[in-house]
Protein backbone atom coordinates (compact mmCIF):
# COMPACT_ATOMS: atom_id res chain seq x y z
CA UNK A 1 0.00 0.00 0.00
CA UNK A 2 1.69 3.23 -1.18
CA UNK A 3 0.97 6.44 0.68
CA UNK A 4 2.36 9.91 1.12
CA UNK A 5 3.60 10.10 4.68
CA UNK A 6 3.05 13.29 6.64
CA UNK A 7 2.12 12.29 10.18
CA UNK A 8 2.80 9.45 12.54
CA UNK A 9 1.38 8.18 15.76
CA UNK A 10 2.31 4.99 17.51
CA UNK A 11 -0.02 2.48 19.06
CA UNK A 12 1.86 -0.44 20.64
CA UNK A 13 5.08 0.08 18.67
CA UNK A 14 7.38 3.12 18.69
CA UNK A 15 8.09 5.02 15.50
CA UNK A 16 10.21 8.14 15.16
CA UNK A 17 10.33 10.19 11.97
CA UNK A 18 11.61 13.65 11.23
CA UNK A 19 9.53 14.68 8.22
CA UNK A 20 6.33 15.82 9.91
CA UNK A 21 4.48 18.54 8.04
CA UNK A 22 3.17 19.77 11.38
CA UNK A 23 5.43 18.93 14.31
CA UNK A 24 4.44 20.63 17.54
CA UNK A 25 5.64 17.78 19.74
CA UNK A 26 8.99 17.21 21.41
CA UNK A 27 12.30 18.14 19.85
CA UNK A 28 14.25 15.66 17.74
CA UNK A 29 16.92 15.35 20.45
CA UNK A 30 14.40 14.64 23.19
CA UNK A 31 12.60 12.06 21.05
CA UNK A 32 15.95 10.41 20.45
CA UNK A 33 16.58 10.26 24.19
CA UNK A 34 13.15 8.72 24.72
CA UNK A 35 13.97 6.10 22.10
CA UNK A 36 17.18 5.19 23.91
CA UNK A 37 15.42 4.87 27.28
CA UNK A 38 12.71 2.76 25.66
CA UNK A 39 15.37 0.48 24.16
CA UNK A 40 16.98 0.08 27.59
CA UNK A 41 13.61 -0.89 29.08
CA UNK A 42 13.01 -3.41 26.29
CA UNK A 43 16.44 -5.00 26.62
CA UNK A 44 16.30 -5.26 30.41
CA UNK A 45 12.79 -6.68 30.25
CA UNK A 46 13.85 -9.33 27.75
CA UNK A 47 17.08 -10.26 29.56
CA UNK A 48 15.32 -10.61 32.92
CA UNK A 49 11.87 -11.68 31.79
CA UNK A 50 12.65 -14.57 29.46
CA UNK A 51 14.77 -16.66 31.88
CA UNK A 52 12.76 -15.53 34.92
CA UNK A 53 9.36 -16.41 33.53
CA UNK A 54 10.67 -19.57 31.85
CA UNK A 55 11.95 -20.70 35.25
CA UNK A 56 8.57 -19.96 36.84
CA UNK A 57 6.79 -21.91 34.09
CA UNK A 58 9.15 -24.86 34.56
CA UNK A 59 8.90 -24.91 38.35
CA UNK A 60 5.18 -24.15 38.70
CA UNK A 61 4.18 -26.21 35.68
CA UNK A 62 6.49 -29.23 35.95
CA UNK A 63 8.31 -29.54 39.26
CA UNK A 64 5.73 -28.45 41.83
CA UNK A 65 2.56 -30.14 42.93
CA UNK A 66 -0.45 -28.42 41.38
CA UNK A 67 -2.28 -26.10 43.77
CA UNK A 68 -4.57 -23.13 43.21
CA UNK A 69 -1.68 -20.73 43.73
CA UNK A 70 0.68 -22.50 41.32
CA UNK A 71 -2.02 -22.37 38.64
CA UNK A 72 -2.44 -18.62 39.11
CA UNK A 73 1.31 -17.97 39.02
CA UNK A 74 1.78 -20.32 36.06
CA UNK A 75 -0.87 -18.48 34.05
CA UNK A 76 0.72 -15.09 34.73
CA UNK A 77 4.18 -16.42 33.84
CA UNK A 78 3.00 -17.84 30.49
CA UNK A 79 1.45 -14.50 29.52
CA UNK A 80 4.59 -12.61 30.54
CA UNK A 81 6.92 -15.08 28.80
CA UNK A 82 5.07 -14.72 25.48
CA UNK A 83 5.29 -10.96 25.82
CA UNK A 84 9.03 -11.05 26.55
CA UNK A 85 9.70 -13.34 23.59
CA UNK A 86 8.24 -10.71 21.25
CA UNK A 87 10.68 -8.03 22.41
CA UNK A 88 13.64 -8.97 20.13
CA UNK A 89 11.41 -8.25 17.12
CA UNK A 90 10.62 -4.80 18.51
CA UNK A 91 14.27 -4.02 19.24
CA UNK A 92 15.32 -5.14 15.75
CA UNK A 93 12.63 -2.93 14.18
CA UNK A 94 13.85 0.08 16.15
CA UNK A 95 17.47 -0.56 15.18
CA UNK A 96 16.36 -0.74 11.54
CA UNK A 97 15.17 2.85 11.97
CA UNK A 98 11.58 1.63 12.23
CA UNK A 99 11.50 -0.17 8.93
CA UNK A 100 9.16 -3.16 9.28
CA UNK A 101 10.82 -6.23 7.74
CA UNK A 102 8.44 -8.93 8.96
CA UNK A 103 5.51 -8.59 6.57
CA UNK A 104 1.81 -7.91 7.00
CA UNK A 105 1.00 -11.08 8.98
CA UNK A 106 3.58 -10.40 11.67
CA UNK A 107 2.41 -6.76 11.70
CA UNK A 108 -0.93 -8.05 12.92
CA UNK A 109 0.42 -10.66 15.32
CA UNK A 110 3.30 -8.97 17.17
CA UNK A 111 1.47 -5.78 18.28
CA UNK A 112 -1.40 -8.01 19.45
CA UNK A 113 0.85 -9.98 21.82
CA UNK A 114 1.21 -7.14 24.33
CA UNK A 115 -2.55 -6.49 24.27
CA UNK A 116 -3.30 -10.19 24.87
CA UNK A 117 -0.77 -10.12 27.71
CA UNK A 118 -2.49 -7.09 29.24
CA UNK A 119 -5.98 -8.60 29.14
CA UNK A 120 -4.90 -12.13 30.16
CA UNK A 121 -2.89 -10.80 33.10
CA UNK A 122 -5.53 -8.41 34.39
CA UNK A 123 -8.32 -10.98 34.10
CA UNK A 124 -6.16 -13.52 35.93
CA UNK A 125 -5.45 -10.96 38.65
CA UNK A 126 -9.18 -10.33 38.91
CA UNK A 127 -9.87 -14.03 39.40
CA UNK A 128 -7.11 -14.17 42.01
CA UNK A 129 -8.58 -11.21 43.89
CA UNK A 130 -12.02 -12.81 43.77
CA UNK A 131 -10.50 -16.05 45.05
CA UNK A 132 -8.95 -14.23 48.03
CA UNK A 133 -12.17 -12.30 48.63
CA UNK A 134 -14.27 -15.48 48.75
CA UNK A 135 -11.78 -17.05 51.15
CA UNK A 136 -12.58 -14.21 53.54
CA UNK A 137 -16.32 -13.76 52.96
CA UNK A 138 -17.24 -17.43 52.46
CA UNK A 139 -14.40 -19.40 54.05
CA UNK A 140 -16.37 -22.62 54.52
CA UNK A 141 -17.71 -22.55 50.96
CA UNK A 142 -14.21 -21.74 49.71
CA UNK A 143 -12.69 -24.66 51.56
CA UNK A 144 -15.26 -27.05 50.13
CA UNK A 145 -15.39 -25.73 46.55
CA UNK A 146 -11.95 -24.22 45.87
CA UNK A 147 -10.89 -26.85 43.34
CA UNK A 148 -8.10 -27.08 40.78
CA UNK A 149 -10.57 -27.60 37.96
CA UNK A 150 -12.30 -24.31 38.74
CA UNK A 151 -8.95 -22.47 38.70
CA UNK A 152 -8.06 -23.99 35.31
CA UNK A 153 -11.50 -22.95 34.00
CA UNK A 154 -10.95 -19.37 35.19
CA UNK A 155 -7.57 -19.26 33.45
CA UNK A 156 -9.13 -20.57 30.22
CA UNK A 157 -11.82 -17.88 30.46
CA UNK A 158 -9.16 -15.21 30.99
CA UNK A 159 -7.30 -16.27 27.84
CA UNK A 160 -10.47 -16.58 25.77
CA UNK A 161 -11.63 -13.09 26.75
CA UNK A 162 -8.14 -11.69 26.18
CA UNK A 163 -7.95 -13.10 22.65
CA UNK A 164 -11.46 -11.90 21.76
CA UNK A 165 -10.80 -8.37 23.04
CA UNK A 166 -7.45 -8.28 21.20
CA UNK A 167 -8.88 -9.19 17.80
CA UNK A 168 -9.62 -5.55 16.83
CA UNK A 169 -5.93 -4.73 17.29
CA UNK A 170 -5.03 -7.53 14.91
CA UNK A 171 -7.68 -6.54 12.37
CA UNK A 172 -6.87 -2.81 12.34
CA UNK A 173 -3.09 -3.24 12.01
CA UNK A 174 -1.45 -3.22 8.59
CA UNK A 175 1.73 -2.22 6.81
CA UNK A 176 2.25 1.00 4.83
CA UNK A 177 5.05 1.56 2.32
CA UNK A 178 6.57 4.85 1.24
CA UNK A 179 10.02 6.07 0.16
CA UNK A 180 11.43 2.51 0.08
CA UNK A 181 10.33 2.03 3.69
CA UNK A 182 7.61 -0.10 5.27
CA UNK A 183 6.03 0.59 8.64
CA UNK A 184 3.45 -1.29 10.71
CA UNK A 185 0.81 0.92 12.27
CA UNK A 186 -2.86 1.49 12.92
CA UNK A 187 -5.01 1.45 9.79
CA UNK A 188 -6.60 4.86 10.30
CA UNK A 189 -3.41 6.79 10.93
CA UNK A 190 -3.51 10.07 9.02
CA UNK A 191 -0.71 9.94 6.45
CA UNK A 192 -2.00 12.47 3.97
CA UNK A 193 -3.51 15.31 6.00
CA UNK A 194 -2.23 18.74 5.12
CA UNK A 195 -2.73 20.17 8.57
CA UNK A 196 -1.96 18.97 12.07
CA UNK A 197 -4.68 16.64 13.32
CA UNK A 198 -4.97 14.07 16.08
CA UNK A 199 -8.16 12.45 14.78
CA UNK A 200 -7.87 8.72 14.15
CA UNK A 201 -11.54 7.96 13.71
CA UNK A 202 -14.22 6.31 15.80
CA UNK A 203 -12.74 2.81 15.55
CA UNK A 204 -9.47 3.87 17.17
CA UNK A 205 -11.29 5.79 19.90
CA UNK A 206 -13.50 2.77 20.62
CA UNK A 207 -10.45 0.51 20.69
CA UNK A 208 -8.54 2.72 23.11
CA UNK A 209 -11.53 3.22 25.41
CA UNK A 210 -12.23 -0.52 25.45
CA UNK A 211 -8.68 -1.19 26.55
CA UNK A 212 -8.90 1.44 29.26
CA UNK A 213 -12.36 0.57 30.60
CA UNK A 214 -12.28 -3.23 30.26
CA UNK A 215 -8.55 -3.74 30.64
CA UNK A 216 -7.84 -1.25 33.41
CA UNK A 217 -10.65 0.76 35.04
CA UNK A 218 -13.24 -1.96 35.75
CA UNK A 219 -10.61 -4.52 36.88
CA UNK A 220 -9.03 -1.85 39.09
CA UNK A 221 -12.36 -1.08 40.77
CA UNK A 222 -13.09 -4.78 41.30
CA UNK A 223 -9.65 -5.48 42.72
CA UNK A 224 -9.76 -2.42 44.99
CA UNK A 225 -13.15 -3.56 46.29
CA UNK A 226 -11.88 -7.09 46.99
CA UNK A 227 -8.68 -6.04 48.73
CA UNK A 228 -10.43 -3.28 50.71
CA UNK A 229 -12.86 -5.87 52.05
CA UNK A 230 -9.95 -8.18 52.85
CA UNK A 231 -8.04 -5.38 54.60
CA UNK A 232 -11.05 -4.55 56.75
CA UNK A 233 -11.40 -8.18 57.72
CA UNK A 234 -7.71 -8.42 58.57
CA UNK A 235 -7.93 -5.34 60.82
CA UNK A 236 -11.18 -6.31 62.54
CA UNK A 237 -10.64 -10.01 63.24
CA UNK A 238 -8.09 -12.77 63.67
CA UNK A 239 -7.24 -12.88 60.00
CA UNK A 240 -3.60 -12.54 59.08
CA UNK A 241 -2.06 -12.04 55.68
CA UNK A 242 0.05 -14.95 54.49
CA UNK A 243 3.06 -14.92 52.19
CA UNK A 244 1.16 -15.74 48.99
CA UNK A 245 -1.37 -13.00 49.73
CA UNK A 246 1.34 -10.37 50.18
CA UNK A 247 3.13 -11.44 47.01
CA UNK A 248 -0.06 -11.35 44.98
CA UNK A 249 -0.93 -7.90 46.31
CA UNK A 250 2.51 -6.69 45.21
CA UNK A 251 1.94 -8.23 41.75
CA UNK A 252 -1.37 -6.39 41.44
CA UNK A 253 0.14 -3.04 42.45
CA UNK A 254 3.07 -3.51 40.05
CA UNK A 255 0.70 -4.29 37.18
CA UNK A 256 -1.41 -1.16 37.59
CA UNK A 257 1.59 1.12 38.09
CA UNK A 258 3.24 -0.26 34.96
CA UNK A 259 0.18 0.08 32.76
CA UNK A 260 -1.13 3.44 34.05
CA UNK A 261 1.11 5.62 31.80
CA UNK A 262 0.10 3.60 28.73
CA UNK A 263 -3.60 4.24 29.29
CA UNK A 264 -3.12 7.88 30.26
CA UNK A 265 -1.19 8.55 27.04
CA UNK A 266 -3.94 6.89 25.02
CA UNK A 267 -6.63 9.03 26.66
CA UNK A 268 -4.65 12.23 26.11
CA UNK A 269 -4.19 11.36 22.46
CA UNK A 270 -7.94 10.94 22.02
CA UNK A 271 -9.33 13.75 24.14
CA UNK A 272 -6.48 16.26 24.31
CA UNK A 273 -5.97 19.12 21.91
CA UNK A 274 -3.64 18.85 18.96
CA UNK A 275 -0.57 19.93 20.91
CA UNK A 276 -1.32 17.53 23.77
CA UNK A 277 -1.96 14.76 21.26
CA UNK A 278 1.40 15.39 19.61
CA UNK A 279 3.16 15.26 22.96
CA UNK A 280 1.32 12.05 23.80
CA UNK A 281 2.46 10.60 20.48
CA UNK A 282 6.07 11.41 21.27
CA UNK A 283 6.12 9.91 24.77
CA UNK A 284 3.99 6.92 23.79
CA UNK A 285 7.04 4.71 23.06
CA UNK A 286 8.29 5.28 26.60
CA UNK A 287 4.87 4.44 28.09
CA UNK A 288 4.70 1.24 26.02
CA UNK A 289 8.19 0.11 26.97
CA UNK A 290 7.38 0.79 30.64
CA UNK A 291 4.28 -1.40 30.32
CA UNK A 292 6.51 -4.18 28.96
CA UNK A 293 8.66 -3.93 32.11
CA UNK A 294 5.79 -5.47 34.05
CA UNK A 295 6.45 -8.74 32.20
CA UNK A 296 9.77 -9.23 34.00
CA UNK A 297 8.77 -7.98 37.46
CA UNK A 298 6.78 -10.92 38.81
CA UNK A 299 9.66 -13.44 39.12
CA UNK A 300 11.69 -10.74 40.89
CA UNK A 301 8.84 -10.13 43.33
CA UNK A 302 8.51 -13.88 43.95
CA UNK A 303 12.18 -14.09 44.93
CA UNK A 304 12.44 -11.00 47.11
CA UNK A 305 9.09 -11.40 48.85
CA UNK A 306 8.96 -15.17 49.07
CA UNK A 307 10.88 -15.39 52.33
CA UNK A 308 13.67 -13.77 54.32
CA UNK A 309 16.47 -12.61 52.01
CA UNK A 310 19.21 -14.35 54.02
CA UNK A 311 17.39 -17.63 53.64
CA UNK A 312 17.09 -17.09 49.89
CA UNK A 313 20.85 -17.00 49.55
CA UNK A 314 21.06 -20.46 51.06
CA UNK A 315 18.34 -22.00 48.93
CA UNK A 316 18.09 -22.95 45.29
CA UNK A 317 15.85 -20.88 43.03
CA UNK A 318 13.47 -23.79 42.80
CA UNK A 319 13.04 -23.81 46.56
CA UNK A 320 12.57 -20.02 46.59
CA UNK A 321 9.72 -20.23 44.07
CA UNK A 322 8.18 -23.17 45.91
CA UNK A 323 8.10 -21.05 49.05
CA UNK A 324 6.55 -18.14 47.16
CA UNK A 325 3.84 -20.28 45.52
CA UNK A 326 3.00 -22.36 48.59
CA UNK A 327 -0.65 -22.55 49.58
CA UNK A 328 -1.26 -20.59 52.77
CA UNK A 329 -3.64 -22.42 55.01
CA UNK A 330 -7.05 -20.84 55.50
CA UNK A 331 -8.34 -21.20 59.04
CA UNK A 332 -11.72 -20.26 60.50
CA UNK A 333 -13.56 -20.51 63.77
CA UNK A 334 -17.36 -20.28 63.51
CA UNK A 335 -20.16 -20.30 66.07
CA UNK A 336 -23.60 -21.47 65.05
CA UNK A 337 -26.57 -22.11 67.35
CA UNK A 338 -24.32 -22.31 70.37
CA UNK A 339 -22.07 -24.88 68.76
CA UNK A 340 -18.62 -24.00 67.49
CA UNK A 341 -17.63 -25.39 64.12
CA UNK A 342 -13.91 -25.50 63.51
CA UNK A 343 -12.54 -25.73 60.00
CA UNK A 344 -9.03 -26.26 61.32
CA UNK A 345 -7.23 -26.47 64.63
CA UNK A 346 -6.63 -22.74 64.73
CA UNK A 347 -8.92 -19.79 65.45
CA UNK A 348 -6.91 -17.62 63.09
CA UNK A 349 -7.66 -17.11 59.45
CA UNK A 350 -4.60 -16.90 57.25
CA UNK A 351 -4.83 -15.71 53.68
Amino acid sequence: MNVTYNYSYDDDYPYFYDNYTCDIGLSKELKGSIAIVALVFYCLTCLLGVPGNALVVWIAGVKMKKTINTIWFLNLAIADLLCCLSIPFIVAEILLEHHWPYGDTMCKILPTVIVVNMFASIFTLNFISLDRFIQVVKPVWSQNNRKLGLAWLCCAMAWALAIILSLPTMILRETFSFDNMTICTFRHTNFTGEECSSDKGGSYTALTMTRFVVGFLIPLLCIVFCYTAIARKVMSSHFRAGRAFRIMLAVVVAFFLSWLPYHLVGLVHIYGGNQDAMLARDIDPLAISFAYVNSCMNPILYVFMGQDFKEKIKLSLRRVFEKAFSEDATHLSLSSKGQQTRCTNSSDIQL
